[in-house]
């Protein structure tokens, strides 16, 4: 195993095993994941297959022109692929330095979720790390097979001047991965040890990665085998997580309510919008915030279920987040306590971005909503509030020169995948790269002060750029 030593160290702690070092058939290829964590709940999502890994052999995505195969397609011969089982599965959950264990009662899969099941746990103790077991047996049986173990902190309460670490990333696409076992930043963010991550869109390409999607099979497919690479398996495992969905993994390139994208078919928008929440821990709303502790208030947003159609004329009634979610969006900004805010968003909303783009708030098309936006930011928000976004295929620092509002983008989850930036400008630019990485941000309490650092890394971890921010509190 290729795991450092602070790695395994960091698992023992934690009182984990690596996932490729398990013994007997836990029958969760897919891993487990951990999200949407408060002061006093979590919400685990868990998966029972029929065997233990994914599929090592079988026939292999191609790395360019991806290909339609025909219906109906049976995945299980697909490289990477995890097909799912009939089964029950339950979660014990325990404080990590002791304590009863808590036990959820044993639930049927979902043949129609892709056999999975999401256990929501509440009433749990406020930062505090929380070690849990994964048990699952086959449908029929008393036998439980072997587990698989994971962890996670809760958030502090909201008056707790806590420490926080986090880290984002975004644009992770299979055939773009920079080692067989999954990316290379994985491994990376493990060794941070965070609280907890972003991703923050484009977990999967289902309209560039080879199969193309058409069918609901195949969506799953690309989820399956994504998510079941050694490298996310154990880092997942180990922290919590918050996700946000782009268009690549709802539906297609730049899409929009009911759009129709000729190479999918039959594959339905609709059909996409039903598959993301079934991947991932988020509960019922896709856009939401939560805090952590007194230093950090974060607002997660959805940016493609209530958006105008792009090619429409653009507009002050022209939205990507609809007028519900900018009303809460707005209100609750302005009645935050945080000492920093951090609005985390799929797509730009400085940017700069290329003049062929159509679909965020840094381009033409939506330029309305965009300055619109900034300029109420400029006014209610404050220095201690800042953009966070994934999408774009480079890492930039940027600062609006009309608005001062600043943001950061995270760029692609490899070297291979970057690409694609209009070039420096030095107007809005503090930094820019056009490389993989991810960015990585702390919060620490001061004397009467507060401090922020962002930092983009590079694939391995390694800091490229830093900005650091204080504030009295």
């Amino acid at each position: 195993m290729d795991t450092t030593r602070r790695h395994l160290l960091r698992w023992a702690l934690a009182g984990l095993t690596p996932a490729s070092a398990a013994g007997p058939e836990t029958h969760q290829a897919t891993g487990v994941k951990a999200g949407e964590v408060t002061p006093s709940s979590a919400r685990i999502w868990t998966r029972r297959t029929r065997a233990s890994v994914r599929r090592p052999d079988g026939l292999a995505a191609r790395r360019v022109q991806p290909v339609t195969l025909p219906l109906p397609v049976d995945t299980s011969s697909l490289e990477g692929s995890c097909p799912g089982e009939a089964g029950a599965m339950r979660v014990l959950l325990r404080p990590a330095g002791g304590g009863a264990a808590r036990a959820t009662d044993w639930a049927e899969v979902d043949p129609a979720a892709d056999f999975s099941h999401q256990f929501p746990v509440e009433g749990l103790r406020p930062a505090t790390p929380y070690s849990y077991t994964v048990e699952t047996r086959a449908a029929g049986s008393r036998k439980t097979d072997g587990v698989l173990t994971g962890a996670f902190q809760t958030a502090p309460a909201e008056t707790d001047p806590a420490v926080v670490d986090l880290a984002m990333l975004s644009c992770q696409k299979y055939s773009e991965r920079d080692d067989e076992r999954g990316f290379h930043l994985y491994d990376a963010i493990s060794r941070l040890r965070p609280h907890f991550y972003f991703s923050v869109g484009d977990n999967v390409y289902y309209d560039s990665d080879d199969p193309l999607v058409n069918h609901t099979s195949v969506a799953r497919h690309h989820w399956n085998r994504m998510f079941s690479l050694p490298r996310i398996v154990d880092c997942l495992r180990a922290l919590a997580g918050y996700w946000l969905k782009d268009d690549h993994d709802c539906y297609s390139d730049d899409c929009w309510p009911d759009m129709v994208a000729e190479k999918l078919k039959p594959f339905r928008w609709e059909e996409g919008l039903k598959i993301f929440p079934g991947q991932v821990p988020i509960g019922p709303k896709p856009y939401r915030s939560f805090r952590w502790g007194r230093g950090l208030e974060v607002w997660l947003l959805e940016g493609r279920d209530f958006r105008a159609p792009n090619p429409l004329p653009d507009g002050p009634s022209k939205s990507i987040w609809g007028e519900t979610q900018k009303s809460w969006l707005k209100q609750s900004l302005a009645a935050s306590t945080a000492d920093w805010r951090l609005i985390v968003s799929p797509t730009p909303m400085v940017g700069p971005d290329r003049p062929t783009k159509h679909d965020n708030h840094s381009n033409d098309n939506f330029q309305a909503e965009g300055e619109e936006f900034r300029r109420w930011l400029a006014q209610h928000a404050g220095d201690n509030t800042f953009v966070l976004c994934g999408d774009r295929h480079w890492q930039y620092h940027s600062i609006d020169p009309s608005t001062g509002v600043r943001e950061f983008g995270c760029g692609a989850a490899s070297d291979s995948h970057a690409g694609g930036t209009p070039g420096e400008n030095p107007r809005y630019h503090r930094f820019h790269r056009v490389k993989g990485g991810f960015l990585s941000i702390r919060a620490r309490p001061e004397s009467r002060a507060s401090r922020l650092t962002i930092e983009h890394r590079d694939v391995h971890g390694n800091i490229v750029y830093a900005q650091s921010f204080a504030r009295k509190v």
